[in-house]
């Protein structure tokens, strides 16, 4: 898989962050896992799975003092494969809550699937700080490490703004930054505005548009997501 591809795996890490902003500190310290279905892998705007579905899934491990920690791994369709591992810490301060993370990013050596591939390092990971008072949440994506296979990338900055309101509902606008866009042509600075209705606690529909492609490469028409997910917690 090409470098620009890598970079358009990386996990969609917007719906854990946000759900970790609104939620409390757990009163103890808990292990808990989920698996989701979507009719496709959606990330920031854009469908990186070609239209085939996703299959997810995640274990975590959260401390009563804020600190949590897990892995997440999903297919990309014809993409191949992707896991993550990341640690955080996450509280509130009066009516302020706050995030901060890392994220790594790990893909087979052979960007395909089976038992002869393995998982490398795939030099791309994220610093990732999120604010919220209220319904705003504010979220900061920095790349880091940004090489793979001897190319180096370019440091990018990518960022939303998202508002919850009426309890099933949720609007974000997100915007990427890249430092040096001739070493990655292919994404551009583009933007798009998502927004996602909660029908149950297992049922989600999504709607994203991406906007303000200077490239010519990305699909601008209205996407549209369906995610059923499940939560188990861990004795």
């Amino acid at each position: 898989m090409k470098l620009t591809k890598k970079l358009l795996s990386v996990a969609s890490a917007t719906a854990i962050l946000a759900a970790g902003m609104v939620t409390p500190i757990a009163a103890q310290a808990e292990t808990s896992a989920s698996m989701a279905f979507s009719n496709m892998y959606l990330w920031r705007g854009q469908n990186i799975s070609s239209g085939s579905a996703a299959i997810s899934g995640s274990l975590d491990y959260g401390h009563e003092s804020g600190l949590y920690l897990g892995a997440w791994g999903s297919n990309e369709g014809p993409n191949g494969s992707e896991t993550d591992l990341y640690i955080g810490f996450a509280g509130e301060a009066g009516a302020i809550s706050y995030d901060v993370s890392y994220w790594w990013y790990l893909y087979p050596e052979s960007g395909g699937v089976g038992p002869n591939t393995s998982l490398s390092d795939s030099d791309l990971s994220e610093i990732v700080g999120s604010i919220g008072y209220g319904p705003v949440t504010f979220s900061l994506y920095m790349g880091v490490d940004t090489e793979f296979q001897g190319v180096d990338g370019s440091d990018y900055y990518y960022y939303t703004i998202g508002f919850d309101f009426m309890e099933k509902y949720n609007v974000t606008y997100g915007a990427w930054s890249v430092d040096d866009l001739a070493k990655w042509p292919s994404i551009g600075e583009y933007s798009h505005i998502t927004f996602s209705y909660a029908a149950t606690d297992e049922l989600t529909f999504v709607v994203s548009k991406a906007m303000e492609d200077g490239t010519d490469t990305l699909e601008e028409d209205p996407l549209f997501q369906v995610t059923y997910s499940k939560s188990f917690d861990l004795k």
